[in-house]
């Protein structure tokens, strides 16, 4: 709702003289309208009432200058035929002039509040314009950057197996897709979870919990934690075997988002003697988070408690 209204307002297509005349007397013939049609109901004896979202709405779509001939009609308009005597613009009491000079002024702040609105939305668009573009170009070098570095591990590594589980590692890392760019929508849990697990390992996981949106330190930082505990799920949990499940629950409060990882129908485990590189770095990552961690090794499989905040 909020992007269509900033569409629709800003100054994308400007008015000449005759489409802010045209305009005007659209928007003052609906207030005339809707004038009438108050006196009809309620015999209101407001001449002016109906025209200040007239002058309002012709300045948001329409421009200033639509906003001024808008004035100007509903004036003469309302002077016309809604100010005793009716239908004749003299004789005129001293009280109607007073209310035709107030209904100009305040007109008047109308329109500049209006045109300042206009400006406003018209320059965060730009803005908004610039950041995308601007997103688009990081993206793009930052994939450029990952492809030298995927062809210099290749060939600087000689084992594949950890070369390959390196790249994914820095790729995991220096992810930027889903951050800096708002077409892929605003970092969620629940869509990097689907991203890491779900559209990976598919029915072997089962997600639960609330829509939390996540800032984008948090969301890169558990990006990397979920695609190390999925790579250790792989090779020694619950993903190694067909049957295996990883269940990820999470509950929110306030600003305080508390997930559980359990893996279930895997191979037996125990607690590890130490910990090996895919473990220390989530330990890292989490600990720059300022999260909380707590593992455990049941027989099931191994279990994960993560508390960290939101923003």
């Amino acid at each position: 709702m909020r992007v269509w209204w900033q569409r629709f307002v800003s100054h994308k297509v400007q008015l000449n003289w005759l489409g802010s005349l045209v305009f005007a007397l659209f928007c003052v013939g609906a207030a005339t309208l809707a004038r009438f049609l108050l006196g009809w109901l309620i015999g209101t004896n407001l001449a002016f009432a109906a025209y200040f979202p007239a002058v309002l709405f012709a300045t948001l779509f329409g421009g200033v200058l639509t906003g001024y001939l808008a004035i100007g009609f509903s004036i003469v308009i309302a002077w016309w035929a809604f100010t005793a005597p009716y239908f004749v613009f003299f004789p005129i009491a001293m009280v109607d002039v007073a209310n035709i000079v107030v209904f100009a002024l305040s007109s008047l702040m109308v329109v500049w509040l209006a045109a300042t609105h206009r400006a406003l939305v018209a320059k965060y668009e730009a803005q908004d314009q610039e950041r995308a573009l601007l997103a688009g170009e990081i993206q793009h070098r930052s994939r450029n950057i990952l492809a030298t570095v995927d062809v210099l591990v290749r060939k600087t590594i000689p084992d594949q197996e950890l070369g390959q589980t390196l790249i994914k590692r820095i790729h995991a890392a220096v992810s930027t897709d889903n951050v800096l760019d708002d077409r892929r929508g605003v970092p969620t849990l629940r869509g990097l979870l689907a991203l890491e697990l779900a559209q990976k390992y598919g029915p072997q996981i089962e997600l639960e919990g609330p829509d939390v949106i996540l800032s984008s330190p948090i969301a890169r930082g558990l990006q990397l934690v979920f695609h190390e505990m999925a790579t250790n799920a792989l090779k020694y949990g619950a993903l190694s075997e067909m049957d295996g499940r990883v269940s990820v629950k999470w509950s929110q409060q306030e600003k305080v988002v508390t997930i559980i990882w359990c893996e279930n129908d895997g191979p037996k485990v125990a607690a590890p003697s130490k910990y090996n590189f895919g473990s220390k770095l989530i330990l890292g990552t989490l600990k720059q988070m300022c999260a909380e961690f707590e593992p455990t090794f049941p027989e099931t499989g191994y279990c994960y408690k993560i508390v960290v905040r939101t923003d």
